[in-house]
């Protein structure tokens, strides 16, 4: 504001998340978002293409199709992933981090209020909603099974469409073969 340049809050949320932790970081990134701004200010949508974060709305897309069990959807996101030049192992850590958080708003009732996520009010509503949509050991085992087969991030994009909309009783024995 000091500078005169308009600026979306959820656009410096992804900025202090770039920065993780570090205000010299977070500082730094800032500079570099203003530098790549349009007339506009800074926005989420120039924010996430320029720091390489997956957009909330494709993790959205992503939590709500492996809820629902619909490949058909999750496949559309993760093509739309791909076809949009996304880093693969990008979109697995931010994968991630969005099971975290919901495992983390599922036990911590007043995780948002308490301002444990620097988020805009409506990806706080998205997160609380989105947690809902399961029981804390799905999400745990959906998170174990994103951290062991992330690693070769191309083909875990694929491999996510045959294990997260399966049964979880039939995804774990199967993932010991690949």
């Amino acid at each position: 504001q000091q500078e005169g340049i308009a600026a979306e809050p959820a656009a410096l949320a992804l900025v202090a998340r770039a920065g993780a932790g570090s205000v010299r970081d977070a500082q730094s990134v800032l500079g570099q978002v203003i530098a790549g701004s349009g007339p506009e200010g800074i926005t989420y949508t120039e924010t996430v293409a320029q720091l390489g974060f997956t957009d909330e709305v494709l993790l959205g897309r992503v939590v709500q199709a492996v809820a629902a069990g619909d490949g058909a959807a999750l496949f559309g996101v993760i093509n739309d992933i791909v076809a949009g030049g996304h880093e693969p192992r990008r979109f697995v850590l931010d994968l991630l981090e969005r099971l975290r958080d919901l495992v983390v708003v599922m036990q911590v009732p007043d995780a948002i209020e308490s301002g444990m996520f620097d988020l805009p009010q409506d990806q706080a509503a998205d997160l609380q909603a989105q947690a809902r949509l399961f029981t804390p050991a799905h999400l745990v085992r959906i998170a174990d099974l994103v951290i062991n087969r992330g690693q070769s991030a191309p083909t875990f994009l694929y491999l996510i469409l045959l294990y997260l909309p399966t049964p979880l009783a039939i995804i774990m024995p199967i993932a010991f073969f690949f």
